[in-house]
């Protein structure tokens, strides 16, 4: 069970991430508006749009949702387990 506990950890706290580098590979002119997801976007607003700071926000924002989402699932965890991992 505590193997189970930690792999339920660790794919919650990998739920945003979406395997950007699938999106950035196929996107075209075609698809550009349709295709862009959470990472594909912060890639475009830094690297191709120059605001590197807003970039940055959102990434942190994500990591802050990620780690929120984290312990929000040990707290379930611990409640009903009894006992948690962080």
């Amino acid at each position: 069970m505590p193997t189970y506990l930690v792999l339920l950890l660790l794919s919650i706290a990998n739920l945003l991430n979406n395997g950007m580098e699938q999106y950035y590979v196929f996107q075209n002119a075609f698809n550009k508006e349709h295709i862009e997801v959470l990472d594909l976007y912060v890639y475009n607003v830094g690297m191709t749009g120059n605001s590197l700071s807003m970039a940055t926000a959102i990434g942190m924002l994500k990591s802050l949702i990620s780690v929120a989402l984290l312990f929000t699932v040990n707290g379930i965890a611990k409640r009903v387990r009894g006992e948690s991992l962080v």
